[in-house]
This record gives C-alpha cells, structure tokens and sequence, in this order.
C-alpha cells in the first residue's frame, strides 16, 4: 500500500557530500508526505562541513563530531562503524542514503548492511579500475556498491559500469550528479559572485584557476606541476595563476617552496565553496586533480586539465570538454598552451553541454526513492532518467 510515510536517513561528513546531498535532502523535505529525512553528520572534515551546512540550512539531527587530528583511515572508519552503529541501534530507518566515496559512505554503509538497513548510495557507479587512483575513493566507491540496494548513477556510464558488475537493472536509475543541481541552486542565489581575492589584480588577465592536493600526488608529481604553472604563467603574459593551496603540510611545503613569491602567480588561503564557485566563474582554465570541479567546471563552459593519470568521471574528456593530463610538467605545459594559444581549440572545448546532470538529479532521486521504498517497477521509466548522451556525441565527432 503505498501510503506509509518512509524515515531516510542522510548521512554527510565532508563539504563535497553536503553540497552535493544538499539539493536531495531539500527535495525531500518539500515532500513530506512521503518523507521524513533524518540527517547524520559524522564530521570527517569538520570547519568546511560546517561552512556548507550553515548556507545550505544543513542542521544535522545527529553529529558525530568524529573528526581528530592527523587521523588515519583506519582509525576514522572504525570510529564511523562504531559510531553510526550506535545510531542506527536506537533510530527507525527505511533507508540509509549515503553520498560518493568517502570513509563515511564507505562505513556508514557498512554499518547499515550490518543492521539490515537498505543502503541508497547517491552517485553510484563511478570507477578509475585502479584501486590506488584515486586512494582511498575507487575502493570506497566499490565497497559501498557491494551493500547498496539502490543505486543512483549519476551517467550513462556509470550505469553501464555497475551493470558489468552484475548489479540488476531494476536496483540502478541514472540520476545526473546533484552537484549540478546545487551549483544551480547557489548561482540563482547569487551565492557566486565574489570579487577577485585580495591581491589579484583585476585587469583582465586570463585566470589559470588550479586545485591539487591529492595524496597521490604528494612529491615529485606536485613539484611537476607547479613547475608547470610557472612555464605556463612565463609563456603567456596575459595569464595569471590562482591556487587556493590546501592546509596539508604535504602540499603547502612543495606549492609554497616552488611557487611563492612568482610574478602572476597567487597562492592564497582555501576558500568557501561559494568563493571558490566565484573563481570558477571568473577563471579561463582549470587545472585539477579533484573530482568534483570536473563536474562543476562544465556548468560554467571552462575547459579543465585533469592532473591525474586516471579519472571515474571520463565524460568530459570523451566529450572534449576536458583532457586527462597526469602530472607530466611537458604534458601540462603542452595542453595548456594549446588551449591558451588557440581560440577554436578553447571555443570548442567551452561550448559543450554539461554531461554530468541538467539540475533535475535531485527530483529524480526523490522520485526514484519513492517507487523503490512501495515496491513500484521500474523505479523511474526510462524516459524519465537522465541520459548524459555522451556515447552519441562520440559517435557524432
């Protein structure tokens, strides 16, 4: 009978899984009929958690506080199974819906399985088929799949991955990714439009806008492209650099040491998400290992570098929005003054369609829930789904 009003639980302990559940946790709310949200923060990064949530009104009805100082993986999922065990002993839950690739999924997952609890697992599907690129994500991703009883693909290929993994057709719905939805959210909001950071000119320089900080590249492939930033900046007079440099000691140390103090060079502090939004907005170039900003970055029509060898989100490099560049200091400098150098190189790689999502992920997955949670078949038609057309472009170019 499909009146009963479903408890979901919404668990989040980073600042990408809260602005990326953000735009769900709303959907649902608006929906409450149908739903009653019970949201679980685990804290696993705790002052740019907090940040988000209070923009998003993100009051969690439980908070784990879990984070600790220089705390290891080993150490941080054992407090998050210990800890969501603890909450989901004493709290009715229909479902436990968890958000990416994080520990927290990764665990939180776990310890619903554990309980019995039905797992929904918000953009499913995404693999590098390397377990240590990027470490410890692709494993988390894939031990959370194992648990999860609804997927929510984000892609066409994400689908196609889970199914190759022998995951039924019926347990998948392909969504589009949330974060399109909150960047949508946030610009409408005019939550987007900072000026430059202090420091930076505004001159009408073309901004490099660049993000590493991944462990993989900690050392050698960092040094390589910092050196690359300043060959890239040297060559091109009309280019300016912009790094909002992580606090790890591992990354500040080799950005700092090879990159401060360079003319059109700015290595300022870590910005909100609403800042760093902005500079996206303003930048003519993204260089990034991170996974998220190459789902943000074409929202905004700005071709990305990806510096990394592999990447889970192909899209836009098979779609030519984006190249996957390593961490070659020759590869980075090459790509960039290509792309710098040419403005129908840059034309072509700034006009495509986002292929991650239209800003419908959340209505989807609210709709889809619905369905899964009243035993109702498919879960979304598949006129209703998203469909990123990536295979078709390809097969177009």
């Amino acid at each position: 009978m499909v009146n009963q009003r479903s408890r979901v639980g919404v668990v989040f302990g980073t600042r990408p899984e809260a602005i990326k559940l953000a735009p769900v946790i709303s959907e649902l709310e608006k929906q409450t009929e149908r739903f009653e949200t019970f949201r679980i923060s685990t804290a696993q990064h705790r002052s740019m958690l907090d940040q988000v949530m209070q923009v998003f009104g993100l009051e969690p009805d439980i908070d784990l506080d879990l984070m600790q100082p220089n705390q290891t993986l080993n150490g941080l999922t054992c407090r998050v199974l210990q800890a969501m065990d603890s909450v989901l002993e004493v709290n009715r839950l229909d479902c436990l819906m968890v958000q990416g690739d994080t520990t927290t999924a990764m665990a939180a997952a776990l310890a619903a399985f554990y309980r019995k609890i039905p797992v929904v697992h918000v953009e499913a599907g995404l693999r590098s088929r390397d377990v240590l690129n990027p470490f410890p994500e692709e494993v988390n991703r894939r031990l959370t799949g194992v648990v999860t009883s609804l997927h929510c693909a984000p892609t066409t290929i994400a689908r196609d991955n889970l199914l190759a993994e022998g995951v039924a057709p019926e347990q998948i719905v392909t969504t589009g990714n949330t974060v399109v939805d909150a960047v949508k959210m946030l610009v409408d909001l005019n939550m987007a439009n900072q000026e430059l950071p202090t420091g930076v000119p505004d001159d009408g320089s073309r901004i490099l806008l660049i993000t590493s900080h991944r462990r993989e590249s900690w050392g050698t492939e960092l040094e390589n492209i910092c050196d690359a930033v300043r060959d890239v900046v040297t060559r091109f007079s009309d280019v300016r650099a912009i790094y909002p440099v992580h606090m790890n000691p591992n990354v500040r140390s080799t950005v700092m040491s090879r990159l401060g103090n360079l003319d059109r060079v700015h290595l300022i502090e870590p910005v909100d998400y609403f800042g760093f939004l902005s500079l996206l907005r303003r930048c003519y170039l993204v260089l990034t290992d991170s996974g998220g900003v190459q789902e943000e970055a074409p929202t905004f029509g700005k071709p990305v570098l990806v510096l990394r060898k592999l990447t889970e989100r192909p899209e836009a490099s098979l779609m030519g929005l984006a190249r996957i560049v390593g961490t070659s200091r020759e590869a980075i400098v090459r790509e960039a003054s290509d792309i710098l150098a040419s403005s129908v190189v840059y034309r072509i790689m700034s006009e495509g369609l986002n292929p991650y999502g239209d800003g419908r992920a959340s209505e989807r997955i609210a709709e889809s829930l619905w369905r899964w949670l009243n035993g109702m078949m498919p879960v979304l038609d598949a006129a209703e789904q998203f469909d990123s057309a990536v295979k078709e472009q390809i097969a177009v170019a």
